[in-house]
């Protein structure tokens, strides 16, 4: 413990001394003394952030939170990792977390930085709200490749420094070798093109309900059966990627009122529920439709879905107009709606967009391992050095070193 404390005591100089590196190497000397010890790994989250070690110092943060969930600050300085990775609705609960833990007055470092995040959040959806505005979003089809509103939509998931920025965005738009979700994707645009999207479609407004809870009987009726909402939910194929949208999952108008979402999230309810539905994939189903309004209850995302959807129609009716003219220049040929090309562009974007987050994420996961692999194995060296000296030590060869330079000396003086 007292080499343990004197490692911690220099660490925490060079820290205060700005000088980040010395300081992680001392914390991470003191921890191979005491791998339990909670300051040590708070400290040293701390000095990889400011160091821009920025899944490390996340690394470290999960570790305070593992060794203790109720110390308000292990919460903190995970909510700080998370905020310097962009990881914006993490850090936004990790914060809450430590509030909840410690209140406002005396934690005013969680304080300052929910409201950084809260800023940030309102931040990037202004700036793609202009962007869109601007038409410099838009979606393709797949087979001309990824389209332009990927490489912008990343900015909802890229960290909050403007270097990560770059660095996301590049990877964004690198290309990789098809994988799985790959193909998933591409069978979805295939469906997608060649579906029936009448089911799936938003209502016409002249079909949504009047306003009042004596209505959530007649909607009971106007959906169907339990069996036929199971089956619109998770029954149909690629059912993951068309629930993408929360008013398509609740069947609703993203012109509806926040009343209309909730009444219509009850009737769908009381169909699938779990505890009063029998039907096989009830859970499944009722937990589409619980994700589906917990997203459209935070206004926040809620605004930014509607601009999303306000921009796939407004995109799909573009693609629409553009495709009667070809069709009339080359005579009458099978035409589809305006209505179901502007579900189709909607329903695109939000698995561009999905894909996109995954790709990022996917990165982000492979670094943070990388950079995981690196440091296990600083440590592993450290150990392996210290087991060293210990052993040499102990096993008497530093005092038959000593003694065996005494005796060369000896004999050389009575040469």
């Amino acid at each position: 413990e007292i080499q343990r404390d004197a490692l911690k005591v220099e660490a925490d100089d060079f820290y205060k001394a700005k000088d980040f590196k010395k300081a992680i190497a001392k914390y991470t000397e003191a921890i191979t003394l005491d791998p339990e010890h909670i300051l040590l790994y708070s400290n040293r989250s701390a000095a990889y952030l400011n160091n821009n070690e920025k899944s490390k110092a996340l690394k470290d943060a999960q570790q305070c939170v593992e060794l203790d969930g109720d110390w308000f600050k292990g919460h903190s300085r995970l909510a700080a990792a998370l905020f310097a990775l962009g990881r914006l609705d993490a850090a936004k609960s990790s914060y809450q977390e430590s509030l909840r833990l410690c209140g406002p007055e005396v934690n005013k470092i969680a304080s300052k930085g929910l409201e950084d995040v809260k800023l940030l959040e309102k931040k990037r959806i202004e700036e793609e709200k202009i962007e869109r505005e601007a038409g410099l979003l838009s979606a393709k089809s797949s087979s001309n490749g990824p389209s332009s509103s990927q490489n912008k939509t990343a900015k909802e998931i890229s960290p909050a420094s403007n270097k990560e920025k770059e660095e996301t965005t590049k990877a964004v738009a690198s290309t990789e070798p098809a994988d799985e979700e790959d193909d998933l994707l591409a069978d979805f645009f295939s469906n997608v093109d060649g579906d029936n999207l009448k089911d799936q479609s938003e209502p016409s407004e002249e079909k949504i309900l009047e306003n009042g809870p004596s209505k959530i009987k007649k909607e009971n009726v106007d959906l169907g059966t339990a069996a036929d909402q199971i089956k619109r939910l998770v029954l149909v194929s690629n059912y993951e990627w068309k629930n993408l949208n929360p008013f398509s999952v609740l069947a609703i108008s993203h012109n509806a009122a926040e009343e209309e979402v909730g009444r219509r999230y009850k009737a769908l309810s009381l169909l699938v529920h779990p505890d009063k539905c029998r039907e096989p994939h009830a859970r499944d189903a009722f937990e589409q439709i619980r994700k589906a309004n917990a997203q459209l209850n935070d206004s926040v995302k809620r605004k930014h879905i509607i601009d999303l959807i306000n921009t796939g129609r407004k995109n799909g009716k573009k693609d629409w107009e553009a495709k009667q003219k070809r069709l009339h220049a080359n005579g009458p040929q099978p035409e589809e709606t305006l209505e179901e090309a502007q579900e189709k562009a909607v329903m695109k974007l939000f698995a561009e967009i999905e894909m996109k987050r995954r790709d990022v994420e996917k990165r982000k996961r492979n670094q943070e391992k990388r950079e995981r692999d690196l440091e296990d194995a600083e440590v592993e060296k450290l150990k392996a050095d210290r087991d060293f000296e210990q052993n040499w030590k102990k096993g008497e060869r530093l005092e038959k070193r000593i003694g065996n330079w005494r005796n060369f000396n000896h004999k050389k003086k009575r040469k």
